[in-house]
């Protein structure tokens, strides 16, 4: 796919009529893409579930049939295995892309390695809070008027309906923040509140560290990916207008 767009200023691949009409298939389906990645992350997130960036697409939807099909079970345990095979290499990129948050997040890692779960639950929580704060002005978990804040403060990323669906879970109240009256539309996933307000005595499991893993990993990979894309566009757009007035 990627060698299919040459380089700006190359002449373009010149394809055959039999490739030509496989590549114009492959450029439809992919319109379809970011509406069935939205719902997927929505989906996920309704089960205490986020993605990470670097999911591979076969993954992904393989993920969406066990959803559809309500095979939760499934779901967990497939997640579980996938975030515990990435752990480090996760927990590298989150230690380089916020290193005045280390002397935090260090111990909650090795927390959750050592599956000392009561102290690795609520850091991840309450750092992927912060995280998002940090990076979009608001809190994770802020609401107003029923709304997530993180909405209207994501609504900025336009550049790409890529970036825009991975972003839907952000739009959208979920179980993670859902309020006392709608907790009992998610019966059995994690809620914030419930863990650091320390209403919660039964939190520390691993399938709930894992989806609080999960949260972190999404938040510190999926908004730091769509500022600097958003950067990027701002970027190219200025010198666009700079080239339009010389």
């Amino acid at each position: 796919m990627r060698q299919s767009f040459p380089p700006e200023g190359k002449r373009p691949i010149e394809l055959d009529k039999q490739t030509s009409k496989s590549f114009a298939k492959i450029q439809e389906r992919m319109k379809q893409v970011p509406a069935e990645i939205a719902e997927l992350s929505v989906q996920l997130a309704k089960r205490g579930w986020y993605l990470w960036m670097d999911m591979p697409f076969t993954f992904l939807y393989a993920i969406r049939r066990a959803l559809n099909e309500k095979r939760f079970q499934i779901v967990d345990a497939v997640l579980m295995n996938y975030f515990k095979k990435e752990n480090r290499r996760i927990e590298s990129i989150m230690l380089e892309s916020f290193p005045n948050r280390a002397a935090i997040l260090k111990p909650a890692f090795r927390a959750h390695r050592k599956k000392d779960y009561s102290l690795s639950v609520p850091v991840f929580l309450s750092q992927a809070d912060g995280i998002c704060s940090e990076l979009v002005g608001v809190g994770l978990y802020s609401r107003r008027k029923g709304s997530p804040q993180t909405a209207s403060a994501t609504d900025r990323f336009t550049g790409s309906d890529f970036m825009s669906s991975l972003l839907e879970p952000l739009r959208v109240a979920g179980a993670l923040n859902a309020f006392e009256d709608e907790r009992h539309q998610y019966p059995d996933v994690l809620n914030r509140h419930e863990v650091l307000h320390g209403k919660s005595v039964d939190y520390a499991t691993p399938v709930n560290s894992f989806r609080a893993f999960s949260l972190l990993a999404y938040v510190g990979s999926a908004l730091v990916t769509a500022k600097e894309y958003q950067g990027f566009r701002d970027e190219q757009d200025s010198q666009d207008n700079q080239s339009s007035k010389e």
